[in-house]
């Protein structure tokens, strides 16, 4: 088997050291770089028509996605009228119906009371006519004086 030499721990990994070290330690030419101003987007876009064509690009996405609530919002407006404006129709449709067949009931309703004082006017002259024949039948009998009909048995 064979064994290889142990690495340092120093070796191994890098060394710690403090941030105020190795700012002291850095060379002129990084600093100096750190301070150059970077060019301006308005540059940049000039510079460089593809960056240009993207920021329209997203600039035009922004604003439709900021504008597509309110145009989904409209159309679903627009939709709820329409149905409302239907199911009003339908009401209307179903109101009259109600109408005519209410119509039709009275009507029929009329007739039937028309009918049954037709038939209560003929039952008052039919009792009248038999209380007068069974009046007469008594008259006959003598019964309507009080006498005791005569029996026949004597």
């Amino acid at each position: 088997m064979t064994t290889s030499a142990p690495i340092p721990a120093a070796d191994a990994a890098p060394s710690m050291a403090n941030p105020s070290d190795t700012a002291s330690e850095a060379p002129p030419v990084q600093a100096r770089a750190a301070t150059v101003a970077r060019p301006s987007l308005r540059a940049q876009a000039a510079e460089n028509p593809l960056l240009s064509f993207f920021g329209l690009v997203i600039v035009a996405l922004l604003a439709a996605a900021v504008a597509s609530p309110n145009i989904r919002i409209s159309d679903t407006n627009g939709r709820i009228d329409r149905l409302e404006a239907k199911m009003d129709a339908r009401f209307s449709d179903t109101n009259g119906r109600i109408d005519r067949l209410e119509a039709k009931v009275d009507a029929r309703f009329s007739a039937l009371e028309t009918a049954v004082g037709e038939i209560d006017r003929k039952l008052t002259a039919l009792i009248a006519h038999l209380n007068a024949a069974s009046e007469v039948d008594n008259a006959l009998t003598g019964r309507l004086t009080g006498e005791d009909p005569p029996d026949a048995a004597g």
